[in-house]
């Protein structure tokens, strides 16, 4: 076998990437009701034929219920803590993982379906779900510039990660309906950090509803981002740069 693949969960949808020998990527978007077992079934039946033809290499989870802890601070036998004191009790069919981003020294604390892990570590064999963070930050602090801002764009959330002076100042994510939710929440945070107005933006579009024209149409009419480099980039490119990226999480 000489494909590569890559499985992608979010809460009711799994995006399954197949890389061929050439490396050319093309994906596949599947919807779930995680609350229907036959359709958990189909999913699986999906997921085994897709084995057939292609060797699994990486399981990935996005989910905005996560926080960031410094690793010199962080205890395993607290992972429920962190997570109450950010989003309360934690719901039942949800189990509580952490994953550790060295080039940052923090760890990134987030919650996984219990059916997702159980069918990674039971069926599919692998150890970890990846926090789709994980990859996002290692990315973002592995390029040469000392201020960077990060903007995802999944189908009903986007995260927004600022860099600045070689370090991280935020990651979070935010419930947004138009292109101008984003760019307000974009204008308002840089003017609370008095972040340098010379800076880069690079936006993953992966909500094919988003209305990207007039998000760039705003933009320019904003003298703050005058100076920014700003650079769009499409699903193809998240997959390829970020969570199919050969680099593992360190």
């Amino acid at each position: 076998m000489s494909k590569n693949l890559f499985l992608d969960f979010q809460a009711d949808i799994l995006q399954i990437i197949t890389e061929d020998n050439t490396g050319e990527f093309s994906h596949e978007h599947i919807s779930f009701d995680a609350g229907r077992p036959f359709s958990i079934e189909e999913l699986k039946d999906r997921i085994r034929k897709q084995l057939t033809e292609a060797n699994l290499q990486r399981i990935t989870w996005f989910d905005p219920n996560f926080t960031l802890i410094p690793m010199s601070i962080f205890m395993e036998s607290e992972l429920e803590t962190y997570y109450q004191l950010n989003f309360g009790k934690l719901a039942s069919g949800l189990r509580i993982q952490f994953e550790a981003i060295h080039a940052l020294q923090l760890v990134v604390v987030y919650t996984v379906p219990t059916w997702i892990l159980e069918l990674t570590q039971g069926t599919l064999l692998q150890t970890t779900v990846h926090s789709h963070i994980s990859f996002l930050l290692n990315k973002q602090f592995n390029e040469n510039s000392l201020d960077s801002t990060y903007l995802v764009l999944f189908d009903h959330t986007f995260v927004l990660s600022v860099k600045q002076n070689g370090k991280l100042q935020l990651c979070l994510p935010t419930e947004y309906q138009s292109a101008t939710d984003v760019l307000y929440f974009i204008l308002s945070n840089h003017q609370k950090m008095h972040l340098s107005k010379n800076n880069t933006l690079s936006a993953y579009v992966l909500n094919t509803h988003f209305d990207q024209e007039a998000f760039e149409s705003l933009w320019c009419q904003f003298k703050d981002f005058n100076d920014f480099s700003t650079h769009f980039y499409s699903q193809a490119a998240y997959q390829k740069t970020i969570l199919c990226a050969l680099s593992v999480v360190s």
